[in-house]
C-alpha cells in the first residue's frame, strides 16, 4: 500500500500538499525503465540530447516564478534566492553541456617494443542509469549540477528529491518531460529510505550514485555501492575555517564573516563554521560583527528583505539549539542569539570557543551560527584549520597576500578563498572535497568526465607494412 507525504510550510507550519511515496515495487520499475531506455538515448547524437537539455534549461527559467515560490514556500528559502537558483543552476546547466559536447578522446601511438606500429584512441561512453540524491538546501541548484552533465553524457537519470520538500524538484522533472526529454530517461521519486536504499541504491541495474548530503549518509551509501561495483560521486559535509590574519582590514573581515553565514540561512555545506580570529583583533570584531548580527532583517521567506528565516524543520532547529547548548557546556559564551522558536534560529555568535570543542573540530552547525576562536600565532591558526575530519573549503583574509597563499597553501581543502569566506564559488571550479568532504569533483569543467568512462580502442600493427 502507498504511503503518502505531507508537505508543509516550516515558517506557517500548513500543510502544503499531500504526495504520494513510491513503493518498492514502483521504484524498482523506475529503474527497469530506465535501463531500457538508456542504449537509445545514448545513440541519440550528442547535439541533439544538448538541444533538448538546452530546452529543458530555459523551459525552468521560463517558470521560475513558480518554481522558485514552491521552492520558498516547502523550505523556507528566501525568495529572490529560490528564484536565483533556476538561473544560477542554468548557467551551471549550459556550461556542462557545452563542455560534453566538446568532450574530446585521445589519439596514442605505441612506444614499447612490438607495439610500436599500434595506433589507440579513447573515447567516452556513458555510465548507465544514475540515481541522482538531491538534497534539501539546494534543491535546484543540485538538480542541475547532477542531471545536465549526466543527460548529456547519455545516461539516464533517476532523480531522488528530499523528502523535506520534493515538490520544487517534481516540477524540474516535469519541465525535462514537457521539452521532450523521455520520462524514462529522466525520472523523479520521492520515497522512504528503506524503499531507496532497497530499489535504488543496491539495485544491480544502478551504474552511479551521486549524492550531495552529509558525510554519514555518503559513507552509508559507499557501503551500499560497493557490492555492485557502483560508481560514487559524493558532495558531503563540511566545518569550513576562516583564517583572519592581523593585518586584514577588520571591517573587511566582519562583512565577510556575516556573508559567509547569511546565505539560505546558514544551510549551506561550504559556509564558513568556524572563525579563526587572531587575539589582537579579537575585542574589535566581536564587537563589530555583534552590531552587524543584530541588525541581521528577520521574516518569511516571501519578504524580500529578511535575511534571518526559519530553518527547513523544526527538527533541524532542535538539533541546533542542543548543538549550540553543547558549544557553550564546553566553554563557549553567547554574545548574542541562541534562542529557538519552533523552526526558527536566533542569529547567534559564540565567543570564547575553544580549539578543543566540538564545533572546532567535526561539529558542523547548519544555521546562523559563528563560533569565534582565537589564535596567537600563524601555525596556530593552520593547526586549528586542519584539525577538522573535514576539508571541503576554507577562506583567508590578509593584508600581505603573499602570506594569504603561503596559509592557504597549508589549508587541508580542496578549496581556499583567499580575500573571501569559504562558501565563494566559481561555477568553472573543481568543487568537491578532500578528507571526509567527498568524493569526486562538480563544475562545468569537470562534471561530465565524472558521468562517463573511457573506453578505448586499439588498432594492432596498424603501421606495419
Amino acid at each position: 500500500m502507498s504511503k503518502m507525504l505531507d508537505v508543509t510550510n516550516p515558517y506557517t507550519g500548513e500543510l502544503v500538499e499531500s504526495i504520494k511515496l513510491d513503493t518498492i515495487e514502483e521504484l524498482k520499475e523506475k529503474v527497469a525503465k530506465a535501463k531500457a531506455a538508456q542504449p537509445a538515448w545514448e545513440k541519440t547524437p550528442i547535439v541533439e540530447r544538448a538541444k533538448l537539455v538546452m530546452s529543458m534549461i530555459d523551459k525552468i527559467e521560463e517558470k521560475s516564478d513558480e518554481i522558485g515560490r514552491i521552492c520558498a514556500t516547502e523550505m523556507a528559502k528566501p525568495i529572490n534566492s529560490a528564484k536565483g537558483e533556476c538561473f544560477d543552476g542554468g548557467e551551471i546547466g549550459r556550461g556542462n553541456v557545452e563542455r560534453a559536447k566538446h568532450l574530446y578522446g585521445d589519439v596514442f601511438t605505441g612506444t614499447t617494443a612490438g607495439r610500436e606500429y599500434d595506433l589507440g584512441f579513447s573515447r567516452r561512453e556513458a555510465l548507465g542509469v544514475v540515481a541522482a540524491i538531491i538534497p534539501f538546501n539546494y534543491p535546484i541548484e543540485m538538480f542541475f549540477q547532477k542531471t545536465t552533465p549526466a543527460l548529456a553524457m547519455g545516461n539516464t537519470v533517476i532523480v531522488k528529491a528530499p523528502s523535506s520538500n520534493p515538490l520544487a524538484v517534481r516540477m524540474l522533472v516535469d519541465c525535462a518531460h514537457e521539452v521532450g526529454i523521455p520520462e524514462d530517461v529522466i525520472s523523479f521519486t520521492a520515497c522512504e529510505r528503506a524503499v531507496s536504499t532497497q530499489a535504488l541504491l543496491t539495485h544491480p541495474d544502478v551504474a552511479a550514485i551521486a549524492l550531495t548530503g552529509s558525510t554519514e549518509t555518503g559513507v552509508e551509501m559507499i557501503k551500499l555501492a560497493a557490492d555492485s561495483m557502483k560508481k560514487t560521486f559524493m558532495e558531503l559535509g563540511g566545518n569550513d575555517a576562516l583564517i583572519i590574519c592581523e593585518d586584514a582590514d577588520v571591517d573587511t573581515a566582519v562583512q565577510e564573516a556575516l556573508e559567509g553565514r547569511l546565505y539560505n540561512n546558514g544551510q549551506v555545506c561550504c559556509a564558513t563554521k568556524r572563525y579563526l580570529v587572531p587575539t589582537s583583533m579579537h575585542d574589535e570584531f566581536v564587537a563589530k560583527l555583534k552590531e552587524k548580527v543584530l541588525a541581521i532583517p528577520r521574516g518569511s521567506q516571501f519578504d524580500p528583505d529578511a535575511k534571518a528565516i526559519c530553518l527547513v524543520t523544526e527538527k533541524a532547529a532542535i538539533k541546533v539549539e542542543a548543538q549550540i547548548q553543547h558549544t557553550v557546556e564546553q566553554g563557549g559564551t553567547i554574545v548574542c542569539g541562541g534562542k529557538r522558536e519552533g523552526a526558527f534560529i536566533e542569529p547567534t555568535i559564540i565567543d570564547h570557543v575553544s580549539k578543543d570543542a566540538d564545533v572546532a573540530k567535526d561539529m558542523e552547525i547548519f544555521a546562523q551560527v559563528w563560533p569565534i576562536i582565537t589564535y596567537e600565532t600563524e601555525e596556530e591558526a593552520i593547526q586549528i584549520a586542519n584539525q577538522s575530519s573535514y576539508g571541503l573549503s576554507g577562506g583567508v583574509l590578509a593584508g600581505d597576500t603573499v602570506r594569504a597563499f603561503r596559509i592557504a597553501d597549508q589549508m587541508e581543502s580542496s578549496a581556499v578563498i583567499v580575500n573571501g569566506c569559504s562558501c565563494y564559488r566559481m561555477n568553472e571550479q573543481p568543487f568537491g572535497g578532500c578528507k571526509a568532504s567527498g568524493l569526486g569533483n562538480e563544475g562545468v569543467g569537470y562534471s561530465p568526465e565524472e558521468y562517463s568512462r573511457l573506453k578505448t580502442y586499439v588498432l594492432k600493427g596498424a603501421f606495419v607494412k
